[in-house]
């Protein structure tokens, strides 16, 4: 009466008819003892694999109508507490009001399952767009916050790709009226990049040129000269701008012109620099500290400016 495989086990409820349960002769003739038996045992055959079945075990069914192992009385209440259930082909008792709802309970279950499946393959689909959107932002040294929507960093990407595909023409997208604020920096402050456009021909937006964008480009076009690829320029520069600050990058790409091997002379003079900076402050440091142990009220200025210089 119900599939082999309909499992209802987990499902907190079990429909009672009450016009049919009230109204049947085995409401007005079953004794307490009876009604109650055959109550838990519609609660045992919901939760049984097929749902709506029992075993055809008098020792099973005494257990399964909370009876433990009473057997005698189990037989007594028997007959009432059985009543409607029939042994069908596969040795089982099935009850055909139980089995008719079960079979409506699995259908609702299995679709159930098949939205809850789509929609965990929706979202991890989602989620790899989105890390993979981010990615393509980091190269070109812009950071989102973490919660900008989908469609807007699918924008992003294609605005800051544009001046790269080589094509020398903008993608056209549709009429955009918004606000986009990208964070930058070390130092946490935000840099805001504004874009506000209505434009019904579907043509490219006007962008106002960022001087950091402008020099972004200008370093990738140095570096790709030089035998790098796009996709590499891009994350070396936006790793030295973030370990070293933008007017840093700045001087050096600009020294850099004209060098064999830009990117080796800029890892180089980036090592020089930390060492320097350790060095200086080491010394302002080891100044600071033998003035502290010759009792002296204070370095002089210029040892106060350097002990502030190395931090």
């Amino acid at each position: 009466m119900t599939p082999p495989d309909c499992d209802l086990r987990g499902l907190e409820y079990m429909p009672l008819l009450g016009q049919r349960l009230f109204g049947s002769d085995f409401n007005g003739t079953a004794s307490d003892s009876e009604w109650r038996a055959a109550l838990t045992l519609w609660w045992a055959a919901w939760t049984q694999c097929p749902a709506g079945s029992l075993p055809d075990d008098d020792a099973a069914l005494c257990r399964l109508a909370d009876l433990g192992r009473d057997v005698k009385t189990w037989l007594k209440l028997r007959d009432k507490a059985l009543h409607g259930f029939v042994r069908c082909s596969d040795g089982r008792l099935y009850h055909p009001t139980l089995a008719e709802q079960a079979v409506i309970a699995w259908g609702k279950r299995q679709q159930d399952r098949v939205a809850r499946t789509a929609d965990t393959q929706r979202k991890a689909k989602e989620r790899a767009a989105r890390s993979e959107l981010f990615k393509q932002l980091e190269a070109v040294g812009v950071t989102p916050d973490w919660n900008t929507k989908t469609k807007d960093l699918r924008e992003l990407v294609t605005q800051y790709s544009a001046g790269h595909s080589g094509s020398g023409h903008a993608p056209v997208t549709p009429p955009v009226t918004r606000t986009v604020t990208a964070k930058t920096g070390r130092d946490g402050t935000e840099e805001e990049r504004r874009s506000s456009v209505a434009n019904a021909t579907g043509a490219s937006p006007p962008i106002l040129e960022d001087p950091s964008k402008v020099l972004f480009d200008a370093g990738v076009a140095l570096l790709v000269k030089a035998g790098v690829s796009e996709r590499q320029a891009r994350g070396l520069i936006a790793k030295w701008r973030k370990s070293k600050g933008e007017p840093w990058v700045r001087e050096a790409l600009v020294s850099a012109e004209g060098k064999a091997e830009p990117v080796s002379w800029i890892e180089a003079r980036m090592a020089s620099a930390s060492n320097v900076e350790d060095e200086a402050r080491a010394v302002s440091h080891a100044t600071a500290e033998r003035y502290r142990r010759m009792a002296i009220p204070g370095p002089p200025v210029s040892a106060r400016q350097a002990e502030a210089i190395g931090g």
